[in-house]
Formats: C-alpha cells, sequence, structure tokens
C-alpha cells in the first residue's frame, strides 16, 4: 500500500518540499552539532516567548513526536516506509497562523520495503535503531545544551505520539487501523527496551493518571509525564493543567480558571 504523504504533510507537519523563505532551515544532521543546535534552540526561543533556553528545548523536543508517529503508523498499515534518519531530513521553522511550527522536510521520497518474514523477528531491530540513530542523538544534544535532564527531554513526546496515532487513523476513518496502532504502540513503549533509548527505562512506558478534562467538561485527560515549562514562557499561559508539578489545590485552581476562561468566551 502506498504512503499517504497528504496526510503526512496535514496531520504531522512531514512534507517533501521545503518552504520558501522559512525564518530557518538546517539539516537533521547537523543538529547533533552543539553549536548548530544551540542556534536554533536559541531562535526558536525568541519565537516562543521563552524566558531561557530550557524551554526551547522542551517545545522542540515535543515537535519530534510526529516522526515515530509517522514510522509506526507505515510499520501498521503500509508496505514499507520512508528514511527517517536525520541524514535525510530537513529541520524548517515558519511562522503559521502567526505561531512557529516546526516541518520535517524529507529530502528523498522513495519507499524502502520492510524486512521480509514475521514482524516479531524484525521489529525491535527496526524500531530500536530509528530511535538510538535518529532521536536520541538529537534529543541527547538538547539535553546537553540546556542541562535538563535527558528523561525530562524525552518526557516531552509519549502523549503526543499517541495522540497523532488516534488523529491518524480518524482522519482515515479506520476503526480496525487505530486498533492496530495501539497494538504496535504497547509493543513501542512496553517491550522496546530501554537500551536503545540510552536510558535506565523505556520513556514511553509511562503510567497513565487520568484527570478531568476542564477543556472537554465530561471526558478525561492525561497528566503529563514531565514539565514542559510552559510556564517559564511570557505569553500568560502558566502551568499545564495537566502538569506534574502542581499540587491538587494547584490543579484545581487551575480547572476553575479553565472554565471560567471558558464561560466568558462562550
Amino acid at each position: 500500500m502506498t504512503i499517504n504523504f497528504e496526510l503526512l504533510d496535514r496531520a504531522l507537519s512531514i512534507v517533501t518540499k521545503e518552504r520558501e523563505n522559512a525564518l530557518v532551515t538546517v539539516s537533521a544532521e547537523r543538529l547533533t552539532e552543539p553549536e548548530q543546535a544551540r542556534q536554533l534552540l536559541t531562535l526558536y526561543r525568541e519565537q516562543i516567548k521563552g524566558r531561557d533556553i530550557q524551554v526551547a528545548s522542551t517545545y522542540y523536543a515535543a515537535c519530534w513526536r510526529v516522526i515515530p508517529a509517522a514510522l509506526l503508523y507505515m510499520l501498521t498499515a503500509r508496505d514499507g516506509r520512508v528514511d527517517f534518519s536525520l541524514q535525510n531530513l530537513t529541520i524548517q521553522i515558519d511562522i503559521v497562523n502567526n505561531y512557529p511550527r516546526v516541518f520535517f522536510v524529507l529530502k528523498r521520497t522513495d519507499v524502502l520495503p520492510w524486512p521480509t518474514g514475521a514482524a516479531e523477528s524484525w521489529r525491535e531491530r527496526e524500531l530500536g535503531g530509528f530511535v538510538q540513530e535518529t532521536l536520541r542523538p538529537v534529543l541527547e544534544t538538547a539535553s546537553s545544551i540546556s542541562g535538563l535532564p535527558l528523561g525530562q527531554i524525552w518526557g516531552q513526546i509519549p502523549l503526543g505520539v499517541e495522540f497523532y496515532l488516534n488523529y491518524m487513523a480518524d482522519q482515515l476513518g479506520d476503526l480496525p487501523l487505530k486498533e492496530r496502532l495501539g497494538e504496535q504502540y504497547v509493543f513501542f513503549s512496553k517491550q522496546l527496551g530501554p537500551e536503545w533509548f540510552g536510558l535506565k527505562r523505556n520513556p514511553f512506558d509511562v503510567k497513565a493518571i487520568w484527570l478531568d478534562d476542564p477543556y472537554r467538561p465530561g471526558e478525561r485527560t492525561r497528566m503529563k509525564p514531565t514539565c514542559c515549562l510552559a510556564y517559564r514562557t511570557d505569553t500568560g499561559h502558566g502551568y499545564c493543567y495537566g502538569c506534574p508539578k502542581l499540587s491538587k489545590e494547584e490543579r484545581e485552581r487551575k480547572r476553575r480558571e479553565i472554565l471560567a476562561a471558558a464561560a466568558s468566551n462562550g
């Protein structure tokens, strides 16, 4: 089955052509170089109104969630995959709807076949190699530059991957696909060995802590694994409702603020 590049563009900002006049364009493999990564994070910090480079690092790490989501989609629903190595990616930051968006540009779009044989015999090698060669060098560099713990950097990604897997299945209107994507994510998050990540545990193996969702009354939302430092931006955002740093009392106060703001805008 062919890869739906239009879906990757629309849902994940994974594109096949560079944008003209983007704020920054850099080959992804250069983002393992501390000075090049620092330059990108400094510019990104300015655009998100972050007070320091640590804020830029968490937001930047979160942007990478689309890449494992795309790979898991291809593993589940396609006969092959595109090359998600750093050498085949260009990173661009551009302003869309008055907000900076990170785009991942594929230099080559040829489809590479998955290995032959049962997936159980090669799935860990393929996914683990991707983590080790694509995600890990970028996130380790961001951690080194910012001084943030590597676990906090990785923690920006898991809930986003889950969100985008569900979003793509919904966009395609395919309930069986959503179930299969869920099964693949269980393997990725629960069974892929932590050595691939350079950590003591798989950072995607996150305990689900459910909260009442003030943005969607009557529904539930997940507490974030780690803080994204949004409260250190000059945007008036403050702490996220799902931030693990909030006490029970602080979260309840945040919930009331969100509900009051929704009522006044309604």
